[in-house]
């Protein structure tokens, strides 16, 4: 429930405890008010809990404001009113002053304990309050002590039962945003209801015959209540209250007497009082308890939903965590197998006697390795072991500058448009991979029609609250659409579309990666993938990436790390090339030693500790696989020798990725890294950096 701040619901409570008090006042006789409860207590106090602390000096000044201008309006102003003014004062103020220290306000009656909590606190107030009241009575009227304590008390006991939480409720519900939005059912179930009220308590307190000797009894009216509040809650069973009340006043304002009983419209008024009384307890807590009971179902039922989605989330986490690991084995395993092809090409280029078929058939093999090269890296970004360069780029501008290439793999049979949003989007990503991802997306839009078709590429601006957040933060986000006409995906393939291999392509149309890949890179970025499709009807694709400035800075440039050298090495060197791949390791002997180095090889790292004493003063620079056999990696080894030999330089190389390698080493490509696969000419200018870099140190 929000916290009123407006000024409407105060205004609302003072014109109804103006009219109430007006109302209440018109029925002064018999010595007492004739009302079964004081309404404007319970608006009152109403008032204190459903208003801000702030308020609450605003509260008792309009009950003195208002109750001396109707006691003025209606000749009752007297030291007698004074006085009862200040005895309702001062049992709003314990009453308040208990509420908010036993609960926190303002009061739901969403639970049981807020029935029982209003109830203890206004009890000890009323109680309280009525002994100076029937003071009062005695000094100005001379009215009995015990009597006027208990008309008293029981008068605004009931309107704490029936007014109080009737104001909470009427006032909560036009604070919500449906509340009135009522089917015309709800409205006419209400009138009839209401009109039965009004009847059957005409009937039942005027005691009217129904069948021979069966009368109309008051505790037959228990059955309307109970339809009341089955049909309509807390507000039913206290509305049903106020229809019963006005009917007994009604019969007694006219001098008839009421099947209840009563020799004089006192007593009459005590047992109705009485009769309202529990009616009233017993409805209202009926009903919360069947609030509370629906809510509870309500909550547990949401909560073993979403236990559901954490565990299939869960499950679909792990599941692709493992494919993600044996992914990535088998990428790093792969780029092995791909650098000693690439490796091997370009030692075949060298060869002149080749004849131009061979150079021909060598170019289409190479082109091959590329893609293969190309997949690998798709496996790695999906196993998150691919690392990111990220810098602010504007979303809008990533996917302008990418329309041309995707052009260019859509046929003329189908029709692209693109539509970016007005304003920047700013997004800290890896551009390339972005630009993968848009590029996977339209490939499968484009498969998806094969007749020709629309494919639509769209990006906007989505603010996502705290209530609708699901897997992602709340805040500002650059949406990437693609969205196709094309055949659609069908249901019992939506929970698969994410897994990798997964396709539904004919055999060798597809790797089943592009989507598992997207996926990897948005979350990757913190963001999230989100697919929606209609067989028949086409599929939207949207990327979610987290905005993270409002414009790009005025000069965005991204520092990018050579991976060529210009100069030759200036003297021979000696390099020690530990690989546990014979073929990669034979090729890269054969690389450095062409271009005049000497070679010297070990298959793994303990190969090299062991026999450390053989090269410690013949090896000047050591290149070392990560991933080696014999319990020492890369960056052991590389430890190890630093201990030894701190000025020898190391370079490292590897199918996976630098910075997922789990040491604090820093390895940087191009610098001290070689990446799987490598050409010959990338090997050479990190050994001549090194070595360059050894030489000029002081």
């Amino acid at each position: 429930m929000p916290e009123p701040m407006s000024s409407s619901p105060a205004i609302r409570l003072a014109i109804a405890f103006f009219a109430t008090h007006v109302l209440s006042l018109q029925l002064i006789r018999y010595g007492g008010p004739l009302a079964p409860a004081w309404p404007p207590i319970a608006v009152a106090l109403a008032a204190l809990i459903w208003l801000p602390p702030s308020h609450r000096r605003l509260v008792f000044v309009g009950v003195i404001v208002l109750d001396t201008l109707s006691n003025a309006l209606q000749g009752y102003a007297s030291l007698r009113t004074i006085g009862y003014t200040c005895v309702t004062l001062s049992e709003l103020w314990i009453a308040d002053w208990m509420l908010r220290r036993l609960t926190p306000l303002p009061l739901t009656f969403a639970r049981l304990r807020d029935v029982a909590v209003l109830l203890s606190a206004t009890a000890v107030a009323t109680t309280i309050g009525s002994v100076p009241a029937a003071f009062i009575a005695q000094a100005a009227g001379g009215e009995a002590f015990l009597k006027s304590a208990t008309v008293w008390w029981i008068g605004d006991m009931l309107a704490y039962v029936i007014v109080t939480p009737l104001t909470l409720l009427l006032l909560a519900r036009h604070e919500s945003r449906t509340a009135h939005r009522r089917a015309f059912r709800w409205w006419r179930d209400a009138f009839v209801l209401s009109l039965l009220i009004v009847l059957g308590s005409l009937m039942a307190f005027r005691g009217d015959a129904l069948m021979g000797v069966l009368q109309a009894h008051p505790y037959m009216l228990s059955l309307l209540v109970l339809w009341a509040t089955l049909s309509f809650g807390q507000l039913g069973a206290l509305w049903s209250q106020i229809g019963i009340a006005s009917v007994g006043i009604r019969l007694l304002l006219t001098g008839e007497s009421l099947s209840l009983g009563g020799e004089t419209g006192g007593d009459a008024l005590v047992i109705l009082q009485v009769y309202i009384g529990v009616q009233a307890l017993i409805g209202l807590v009926l009903a919360t308890a069947l609030r509370e009971q629906r809510e509870t179902a309500e909550s547990n039922a949401h909560m073993l939903e979403a236990l559901s989605t954490s565990e299939q989330r869960l499950r679909q986490s792990q599941k692709m965590e493992a494919i993600g690991q044996l992914a990535g084995g088998v990428a790093h395993d792969f780029n092995n197998v791909l650098a000693a092809v690439l490796m091997q090409l370009d030692e075949l280029r060298l060869l002149r006697a080749m004849p131009r078929e061979a150079h021909e058939l060598l170019r289409d093999v190479e082109t091959s390795a590329q893609r293969a090269v190309r997949l690998t890296r798709q496996l790695l970004v999906f196993s998150r072991q691919q690392a990111m360069q990220s810098s602010l780029h504007d979303l809008n501008l990533l996917v302008r500058a990418h329309v041309r290439l995707l052009r260019r793999v859509v046929p003329t049979t189908h029709k692209l448009t693109v539509d970016t949003a007005p304003d920047a989007l700013v997004v800290l990503v890896d551009g390339g991979m972005i630009e993968q991802v848009l590029l996977n997306l339209v490939l499968n839009a484009r498969d998806a029609l094969a007749e020709g078709g629309l494919i639509v590429i769209r990006t906007e601006r989505r603010t996502i609250d705290n209530a609708d957040a699901g897997e992602l933060t709340a805040g500002p986000y650059a949406v990437l659409f693609v969205q196709d006409t094309g055949s659609g995906i069908s249901p019992e393939h939506m929970p698969r579309v994410f897994e990798p291999f997964f396709t539904t392509k004919p055999p060798g149309q597809g790797t089943g990666l592009g989507l598992a890949t997207a996926y990897g890179i948005a979350q990757q970025h913190h963001g999230r993938l989100r697919v929606s499709s209609t067989v028949g009807v086409g599929t939207t694709v949207e990327v979610w990436l987290p905005i993270v400035a409002d414009a790009l800075p005025d000069e965005n440039t991204s520092t990018y790390v050579a991976t060529s050298d210009s100069g030759e090495h200036a003297v021979t060197a000696t390099v020690l090339v530990v690989e546990d791949e014979p073929t990669v390791s034979r090729l890269m002997q054969r690389v450095l030693e062409r271009d005049g180095y000497q070679v010297r090889a070990a298959s793994s790292g303990r190969e090299v500790l062991d026999h450390w004493n053989l090269y410690e003063f013949s090896v000047d620079l050591v290149i070392t696989d990560l991933v080696m056999p014999g319990g020492v990696s890369g960056t052991q080894l590389a430890a190890e020798l630093r201990r030894l030999k701190p000025s020898l330089p190391i370079v490292f190389t590897s199918g996976y990725d630098p910075e997922f390698d789990p040491s604090n080493e820093t390895m940087v490509p191009g610098e001290n890294f070689i990446p799987k696969p490598s050409k010959a000419e990338h090997i050479l200018a990190v050994v001549r950096r090194q070595l360059a870099a050894r030489t000029t140190a002081p």
